[in-house]
């Protein structure tokens, strides 16, 4: 079942028994929703880590410590983190990359 278009459809109050596993889904198509909506609204690109880790030919754990040392920014939209285009050319420049 799909509890989100259940919910949205739903005017009265009910109550109702949902198991864990259903509940952990419908947390993730609105975390999924919201990410998207955030992106389509934002004026820049976003590029997810799979994305910037296959560009730069590098682990995740180097971009998990690249944004520790402060090398790269990045920003958390929901649960999930994204990087900016802007943060993505600065750092091909200083790699001496102009892809």
């Amino acid at each position: 079942m799909d509890y989100y278009e259940f919910f949205k459809n739903k005017e009265t109050n009910i109550s109702i028994n949902i198991n864990v596993s259903d509940l952990l889904l419908f947390g993730e198509r609105i975390a999924e929703m919201t990410a998207k909506s955030v992106l389509e609204r934002h004026e820049e690109k976003m590029y997810t880590g799979e994305e910037v880790s296959e560009k730069f030919k590098v682990s995740d754990t180097t971009l998990w410590r690249w944004h520790k040392e402060g090398i790269i920014k990045r920003k958390k939209i929901g649960n999930r983190i994204y990087y900016p285009e802007t943060e993505i050319k600065r750092l091909c420049h200083i790699k001496g990359d102009n892809r």
